[in-house]
């Protein structure tokens, strides 16, 4: 009996090695028609990558304020860093963005404090609390000094919302009706 079980495994294994073999043709036929085609240009992503960053001495601050929702520039100086102090590069819900024309030529992302992704309520007794609708917080955004660019640009990226901002900047307190200004969702 032990003879006829293993002739029986031998049997049963070579079986299973015929069903399981890939047919590398069809196989590679498959690859073949799932990748696009060449000439196919699609985008990935709409939104362009973080350009190199810049290296200034002398960094802008942007005191920006939430509140409630709202977005505000409070005022804006000057800082001298004291050497060469390049963008850093982070992630964020908000994004300073300097434009020469179309071309992004500087990102600054940031996140106000406290102010964390909104979580769905679950209408339950487990909901966590939500501090965005009330919150009020500032932040200071270092930004390099530079004599390019055409146009600066707050953008909230959750909400897909910009806003323009005086570009270049003048040292002081920004006037209430000055900015920022809804430059509408793209």
């Amino acid at each position: 009996m032990t003879a006829s079980l293993g002739t029986f495994s031998a049997a049963l294994a070579a079986c299973a090695f015929v069903v399981l073999a890939p047919d590398r043709d069809a196989a590679a036929q498959q690859v073949r028609d799932a990748a696009p085609a060449a000439d196919a240009a699609s985008p990935i992503s709409r939104i362009p990558p973080d350009p190199p960053p810049m290296s200034e001495r002398v960094q802008w601050v942007f005191d920006l304020k939430w509140d409630r929702g709202d977005v505000y520039l409070l005022e804006v100086h000057k800082v001298d860093m004291g050497r060469p102090h390049p963008t850093p590069r982070a992630m964020g819900r908000f994004a300073l963005e300097l434009y020469e024309g179309p071309t992004l030529i500087e990102r600054v992302r940031f996140d106000f404090p406290m102010l964390g992704v909104p979580e769905p309520p679950d209408a339950g007794l487990k909901t966590p609390p939500r501090f965005e609708p009330k919150l009020t917080t500032r932040i200071g955004v270092l930004f390099p000094t530079t004599k390019r660019g055409t146009k600066l640009e707050l953008w909230d990226r959750a909400r897909d919302i910009r806003w323009q901002l005086p570009w270049p900047p003048t040292e002081g307190p920004v006037a209430p009706g000055d900015a920022p200004r809804d430059a509408g969702a793209r």
